[in-house]
């Protein structure tokens, strides 16, 4: 059985919230290991300050989980013995759109299925991030670049992409009640991250909850 293990990070402070960014890691069943990623992820948000508004926070939560790759049972659960101190934005604009900001996409070497393995984390929202054609500065671009970098060569804390695999939904009609089959996870990856790309583009979410 292989284990991963997440580190949530709350925000809050603008219509909407709060909103959820979900980090895996590998192999961090320890103290020290819960401690680095924990702090692996607010480094990474704390880079990211510029991009966020004075009234807006982002908090780590204490409390890591761990699951089971292939089935995605919840394990357990245990506290970061250091949490981390919540980040507040520095950005005093008001250059910026409620549901827009960019994402970070994360690289893997695993190919599963046929496809490698990638996942991405969405900055929304995300405040003077903009050229005035749309497009994202090359100064937002590099901020992005440096929190990224950071974040997957944190020491202690394998930061990892988690793939999950379920059976598609199905539909009970041979009753005189039509049921919908909830959908359940067969299968799992793990894989770490290795690289990263920050589209030149702007992201949008109809929610932040996920």
């Amino acid at each position: 059985m292989t284990s991963v293990y997440r580190v949530r990070a709350v925000w809050a402070g603008f219509n909407g919230a709060p909103g959820y960014s979900n980090f895996h890691f590998a192999d961090i069943g320890t103290d020290a290991g819960r401690n680095a990623a924990g702090a692996a992820v607010h480094t990474f948000f704390q880079t990211l300050m510029p991009h966020l508004r004075i009234s807006w926070t982002v908090s780590v939560l204490g409390e890591v989980t761990e699951y089971d790759m292939a089935t995605g049972d919840l394990l357990g659960a245990a506290a970061m013995t250091t949490v981390p101190a919540f980040v507040t934005g520095s950005d005093t604009s008001n250059s910026w759109a409620g549901g827009s900001g960019y994402s970070v996409q994360w690289n893997t070497g695993l190919i599963h299925t046929g496809r490698r393995l990638r996942g991405r984390t969405y900055i929304v929202p995300a405040a003077n991030v903009f050229e005035a054609d749309g497009t994202m500065s090359l100064t937002a671009i590099n901020l992005a670049g440096t929190a990224a970098a950071a974040l997957i060569g944190a020491v202690g804390a394998e930061f990892s992409i988690w793939k999950r695999i379920f059976t598609k939904p199905t539909l009970d009609m041979t009753g005189a009640e039509i049921k919908a089959f909830k959908q359940v996870q067969v299968g799992g990856a793990l894989a770490p991250v290795t690289g990263y790309n920050v589209k030149d583009s702007a992201a949008q979410l109809r929610t932040r909850r996920t």
